[in-house]
């Protein structure tokens, strides 16, 4: 079996697309292969995301599963947050509790609109790192 490094080096654009929907992502990803640690994989798209313009970062929101659909209780939450910022709470919550999620919503609905633009671009960061582990299952 391919370690992930070489699944990775190896992906599709379709491959890469279902990790992150942004084609500029796919690209300027795809362009600096191959790599030669999962660290410098998640540095490298996590650095790229960095750079997309917010217009491109919200549909990319959009495709990550809600916290109220493992939490419905915390829909409340999420929606005050999401008509505070306009767009989708994004957390990275793989391994954290419910209340580790609900400390993480509270805190960061406390934040500035770009303080919270940065937090959500790092936590989509986490996500996509996540999605791209899964290449290999």
């Amino acid at each position: 079996m391919a370690s992930l490094l070489e699944v990775v080096n190896r992906a599709d654009e379709a491959d890469l697309l279902r990790c992150c929907g942004s084609a500029r992502w796919v690209r300027e990803v795809r362009a600096q292969r191959p790599f030669r640690s999962l660290d410098e994989v998640e540095e490298v798209s996590a650095a790229v995301l960095a750079t997309l313009d917010w217009t491109e970062v919200v549909p990319l929101l959009e495709q990550v599963t809600r916290v109220r659909r493992r939490w419905p209780d915390l829909g409340r939450g999420e929606l005050i947050y999401e008509h505070r910022f306009g767009h989708p709470f994004v957390l990275c919550a793989d391994q954290m509790t419910r209340a580790a999620v609900l400390a993480r919503l509270r805190h960061r609905s406390g934040n500035g609109r770009a303080a919270e633009r940065a937090e959500a671009v790092a936590e989509l960061a986490k996500v996509v790192a996540v999605r791209l582990r899964g290449l290999v299952l």
